[in-house]
């Protein structure tokens, strides 16, 4: 019977800070050298490794090289097929298994961010069923799982809400609005935010006149700000 509250808890968590938008388009990705943008003549091709770093050729990309080697060398890990949003974004942190504890509208929650009393089940079917095994695991539960650029659950794909820490513009409602994440959704206790230094925004690079009005629509419709 908890499993219905749990996705609650999950879905309200990620509208606090964006409503879907089905008119939206993600910003045209751009050379990280020149700034040229994908028309007929040019494709904009991305690092099969470094997700987030976009070139419109091999020059741009030998001439990055020097920069770029360091990140790129090293970033290996098994969760970068799950960077890319379904907005376009791309997550720059890590993905982590949550084993704190934290809370949800009034719900206390602990290991894998489940409630408290489920816990430890959780994590002995880690421990013996998948024998700690973190990719078998994120596959059947990735909301136990937070990326550390943003503070959202890896259940939650349409973007990464950095507010203005990632190499991308943040595409969540408030920096389209171009305001900063109010008191009431910065200051929740949630066992994916916990630990974090995250900006309140608003990412600078974010703000558009017809996606805020779009995003001020949605919340007020959906009464997402009280």
């Amino acid at each position: 019977m908890s499993a219905a509250p749990n996705l609650v808890a999950q879905m309200s968590m990620y509208m606090n800070t964006r409503v879907h938008d089905p008119d939206y388009t993600p910003p045209a990705p751009k050379c990280i050298v020149c700034a040229e943008t994908e028309d007929a003549g040019t494709k904009i091709l991305r690092c099969s490794r470094y997700h987030d770093r976009f070139y419109c050729g091999k020059p741009c990309q030998q001439s990055d090289w020097k920069a770029h080697k360091a990140n790129c060398v090293k970033r290996a890990f098994w969760f970068d097929k799950h960077r890319k949003c379904k907005d376009g974004t791309v997550h720059d942190g890590k993905l982590e298994l949550i084993t704190w504890g934290g809370e949800r509208d009034g719900y206390t929650l602990g290991w894998g961010a489940s409630f408290e009393g489920e816990s430890d089940g959780l994590r002995k079917m880690f421990e013996e069923r998948f024998k700690g095994d973190v990719q078998r695991f994120h596959a059947y539960r990735p909301q136990a799982f937070r990326w550390t650029c943003c503070g959202t659950s890896a259940s939650m794909d349409y973007g990464c809400d950095h507010h203005g820490a990632g190499s991308q513009p943040c595409t969540c409602d408030f920096c389209r609005m171009g305001k900063s994440i109010p008191d009431k959704v910065y200051n929740e206790k949630l066992p994916s935010r916990v630990g974090l230094d995250l900006p309140r925004g608003p990412d600078p690079r974010s703000f558009h006149p017809s996606y805020a009005m779009n995003a001020a629509a949605g919340r007020k419709m959906w009464n997402l700000d009280g």
